[in-house]
């Protein structure tokens, strides 16, 4: 019942894109939020969570059978949004303020991880994120558009696949670790999540990331 209660919730609250994200570590003089690599730490002060609506992947097991197919975690230095509109004829499923520079992207597949067919991402639990969508950015670049676009007063643009680190993963050994997620649905912004999360890139390097506040939600 906790399992189906928590799922409810989620998607309840993923009914309304929103973003609770507040450009601010959680510990502002000993910076936490953000990822290792090599001895450099990368800021992300920022996260997203994004429920897949469609429930028709052709996996039998996992297809059509009532709960999302997939969930993604998001943990940026910038802001997102859901490009669902395609601004200026963009065909790029996210948009970027131009601030960022540092982007995580946790693709956490049913197929992958069988505790995910029937349930959302529960406390306590680890998940495997080593899809081929899995990556990591370090150092990227974010192209304005022409026309320029902005929303809230912040403008957005595109991610430049020329400029910065790109870690790519498809091992063993990628996972995120939900410590704590508390849900609220009558106020989304008072949701926050505490997650750790480890990364193997195609060198073999261990890229380790944490973080901890509000999150925004993404509609897919």
């Amino acid at each position: 019942m906790k399992i189906i209660k928590a799922l409810l919730i989620l998607l309840t609250i993923s009914m309304y894109s929103c973003d609770n994200n507040d450009d601010a570590q959680t510990d502002p003089v000993n910076p936490t939020d953000g990822f290792t690599h090599n001895g450099t730490f990368y800021e992300t002060a920022n996260a997203y969570f994004e429920i897949d609506e469609d429930d028709d992947d052709h996996n039998a097991n996992i297809g059509n059978n009532g709960f999302p197919d997939e969930y993604n975690f998001f943990f940026s230095n910038g802001r997102m949004l859901d490009n669902e509109t395609h601004v200026n004829g963009i065909s790029d499923d996210y948009l970027f303020s131009l601030d960022t520079t540092n982007w995580v992207f946790f693709n956490l597949r049913a197929d992958e991880n069988p505790s995910l067919v029937s349930a959302g991402p529960m406390v306590g639990s680890t998940y495997i994120g080593g899809s081929s969508d899995t990556v990591i950015i370090e150092n990227g670049l974010i192209n304005a558009l022409s026309p320029s676009y902005s929303n809230n007063n912040i403008e957005f643009g595109q991610g430049d696949e020329d400029e910065g680190v790109v870690n790519e993963t498809e091992v063993v050994g990628t996972t995120i670790t939900i410590n704590q997620i508390n849900l609220d649905a009558n106020d989304p912004t008072g949701s926050t999540i505490d997650a750790d999360y480890t990364f193997i890139n195609e060198n073999g390097d261990v890229i380790t990331g944490h973080y901890e506040g509000t999150f925004g939600v993404i509609l897919d």
